[in-house]
C-alpha cells in the first residue's frame, strides 16, 4: 500500500511537470520574438507579416492559444512545424530514438565501469593503483565533456582516421558521443561508489558479518553492496538527467541527427512547436526516468518503505 500511495504521488508530481513546463515553454518561446517575422523577407510588408501570423494561428488572442496548447499537450498533438510545415509528433519521436541510442548504452557502460572501479578504489584505500584510479577519475570529472569531444574527434577521427568526424551511418556514428558520455558519467559516479562503499563497510552489519568470518566476497557483495546500492541508483536518474542536457551540445557538435539537434535548430528558427514539444518530452521522459529509479530505491530500502513519499 505504501508503494501504490508513492506511486500515486509521483504521478501527480509528472501531471505537475507536465503542466508546468508546458506553460513555462508557452509563454517564454513568444516572449523571443515573432515567428512570423523571422520567417518573412527582409522586405515584406506589415500585410504580408499579418497573413503568415495568421497562417501560424499567432494573430489569436495569447490566453486561447496558450489554452489549445495546454489541452493538445495532453493528447500529443502539438500541430505543425512553423519551419518545416510537417507533423511535430512524428518528427520528435522519430529523433528521441537515436538520442536514447547514444544515452542508455552510455549510462550501463557509465554504471559498469564504476562498479568496476569504485569497488576497487574502495578495497585498496591505501594501494596506489587504487589512489591513481581516483586521481583519474578527479581530473576527468573536471573536464567539460565539449572537450573530450573534441579530442576525441582529433585523435580517433582526424588523425587515425577510425571514426567519422560528424554524423555518418551505421553503429560506428555512435561510437565517439557514446564514449563522451561514458566518461563523463563513470567519472563522477565511480567517486560516489568508491565513498558508498567505503561507508557501507564501516557500519554495523558488515562489521558483524566480517566478526563472523565469512569469505570477503560474501561480506562485500550479500552486506556491502546491499547498503550501498540506493543512494548509486538513485544517482542513476540524476545522471541521465546530465547526459540528456549534454546532448543539446554533443549532437549540434557531431552533427547526429537527435532530439537535441532538432531542439536547438528550432530555437535559432523560433519554431515555437517543436521547441515545446522537444522540451516536454525532455522533461516527462526525466521525470519517468527519476520516479522509476526512486521506486527501485524504494524497494530496496526498507527503511524508506514507512514513508509516503
Amino acid at each position: 500500500m505504501n508503494i501504490l500511495r508513492f506511486l500515486f504521488w509521483k504521478a501527480v508530481l509528472l501531471l505537475i511537470v507536465l503542466v508546468g513546463v508546458t506553460t513555462l515553454m508557452f509563454f517564454l518561446t513568444r516572449a523571443t520574438g515573432d515567428p512570423a517575422v523571422l520567417m518573412s523577407p527582409p522586405e515584406a510588408s506589415d500585410a504580408v507579416i499579418e497573413a503568415t501570423r495568421q497562417r501560424l494561428g499567432l494573430d489569436r488572442p495569447l490566453l486561447v492559444q496558450f489554452w489549445e496548447t495546454l489541452v493538445n499537450t495532453f493528447t500529443l498533438d502539438w500541430g505543425s512545424s512553423y519551419a518545416l510545415g510537417s507533423e511535430v509528433r512524428p518528427l520528435v519521436m522519430d529523433r528521441l530514438v537515436p538520442s536514447l541510442s547514444l544515452v542508455v548504452p552510455a549510462l550501463v557502460l557509465a554504471a559498469a565501469l564504476a562498479g568496476v572501479i569504485g569497488t576497487y578504489a574502495a578495497l585498496h584505500q591505501a594501494d596506489v593503483r587504487g589512489r591513481f584510479l581516483m586521481g583519474a577519475a578527479f581530473v576527468l570529472d573536471g573536464i567539460p565533456y565539449f572537450l573530450i569531444a573534441l579530442v576525441l574527434v582529433l585523435v580517433l577521427a582526424i588523425q587515425m582516421g577510425v571514426l567519422p568526424a560528424t554524423g555518418g551511418d551505421g553503429g560506428v556514428a555512435l561510437v565517439i558521443p557514446i564514449a563522451v558520455l561514458t566518461i563523463q558519467g563513470f567519472a563522477t559516479l565511480s567517486r560516489l561508489t568508491r565513498g558508498q562503499l567505503i561507508d557501507s563497510l564501516s557500519q554495523g552489519p558488515v562489521t558483524m558479518a566480517k566478526s563472523k568470518g565469512l569469505p570477503a566476497r560474501t561480506v562485500l557483495f550479500q552486506h556491502a553492496v546491499p547498503l550501498a546500492l540506493p543512494p548509486l541508483i538513485a544517482y542513476l536518474g540524476i545522471l541521465f538527467s546530465f547526459m540528456i542536457g549534454s546532448l543539446l551540445i554533443l549532437e549540434s557538435m557531431l552533427n547526429y541527427p537527435g532530439l537535441g539537434q532538432l531542439l536547438v535548430r528550432a530555437v535559432n528558427q523560433r519554431d515555437f512547436p517543436i521547441v515545446q514539444a522537444a522540451v516536454i518530452v525532455i522533461a516527462v521522459l526525466i521525470t519517468l526516468v527519476n520516479i522509476v529509479m526512486d521506486t527501485i530505491v524504494r524497494v530496496l530500502d526498507p527503511r524508506l518503505r514507512t514513508k509516503v513519499s
